[in-house]
């Protein structure tokens, strides 16, 4: 049950994420008419919302002393989301021919869901980081 309020706040979060995401990257593709400069600005827009609110509403991680170790773990999830819009975006606008806002909308629709996956375990949950892991691998029996 669980999984699911925190699914259905997330979405809630992305809802509102996009609709700052979407904002500016308008704004952006109408004033430089730039697609890619416009979908770089828009996700780090939609990505600051994301932050703040996932953080302190969707996983309800509330305590002021993780947030570095947070902050780093959703950079980490972002740049790698980030990258994955935006050749989503680029092989569906080149390759394919897609028009900018349907191209947009399967890129984000793909990026929603491992953002979800990644940010409910790895970001804003109880899982050790990678240099833990390793450390602990790497220690002699």
């Amino acid at each position: 049950m669980k999984i699911a309020l925190q699914f259905s706040k997330y979405g809630g979060v992305a809802a509102g994420s996009a609709l700052v995401d979407y904002s500016v990257f308008t704004l952006f593709l109408f004033f430089s008419g730039g697609l890619l400069p416009a979908q770089m600005v828009a996700r780090v827009a939609g990505g600051v919302f994301s932050f703040v609110l996932n953080k302190y509403w969707s996983f309800g991680a509330k305590k002021l002393d993780t947030v570095a170790k947070e902050g780093r773990r959703f950079l980490i999830l972002y740049a790698f989301s980030y990258a994955l819009a935006l050749v989503i975006l680029y092989m569906l606008t080149e390759y394919l021919a897609f028009k900018a806002y349907p191209a947009k909308i399967i890129a984000d629709v793909v990026c929603f869901v491992v953002n979800f996956l990644v940010i409910r375990r790895f970001v804003f949950g109880n899982s050790r980081g990678l240099r833990d892991r390793l450390g602990s691998m790497l220690k002699a029996p």
